[in-house]
């Protein structure tokens, strides 16, 4: 049996692709579950921190995609908003580069739901990218969270469609 479907068909290959994205395991970064990336919001309300590495560069060696993260640790109880991007190259995200975002609130402390999978939904990220997050609050300190990100194998389809330019807003 071939490993992928005859790629003169796309009809078939979009048809797998299709399959292996609804059922595609998924993979932890980072493994170490005592080395949990530290990302750190401004000081300033509803600001972005600098980006944070979650995965460095030349770690996957195929084509993925952020599927959804989980905290495990926060240092405060406010609104949170999670952004994450790629690079190719040892740089910060570039401009169209994020692969996705998610919002989210933490009502107490210690967490109570600490190992909830925040899914987001996000392009494909080209092999041996580095990923990175970066954080802002609705609070005026500079809060902190602890994450590991969920990822799985991505599979481009014959025809994709291309990225908007810009994000309205």
């Amino acid at each position: 049996m071939p490993r992928f479907p005859d790629v003169t068909n796309p009809i078939l290959h979009d048809i797998a692709a299709t399959e292996h994205y609804a059922h595609s395991r998924l993979r932890v970064y980072p493994q170490n579950i005592t080395s949990s990336p530290l990302v750190t919001a401004d000081a300033a309300a509803n600001t972005f921190g600098n980006w944070a590495e979650i995965i460095p560069l030349n770690t996957i060696s195929f084509p993925f995609h952020v599927v959804g993260f989980c905290v495990c640790q926060v240092s405060a109880t406010t609104v949170y908003f999670a952004q994450f991007g790629y690079n190719t190259v040892n740089e910060d995200p570039g401009s169209n580069m994020e692969c996705g975002e998610r919002e989210f609130r933490i009502a107490t402390l210690p967490l109570a739901r600490a190992t909830e999978l925040l899914t987001i939904r996000g392009q494909g990220i080209p092999a041996n990218s580095r990923v990175m997050a970066r954080l802002k609050t609705a609070s005026v300190i500079a809060d902190t969270c602890n994450m590991f990100v969920s990822l799985s194998r991505h599979v481009e389809v014959s025809q994709p469609i291309t990225l908007w330019p810009d994000y309205p807003w």
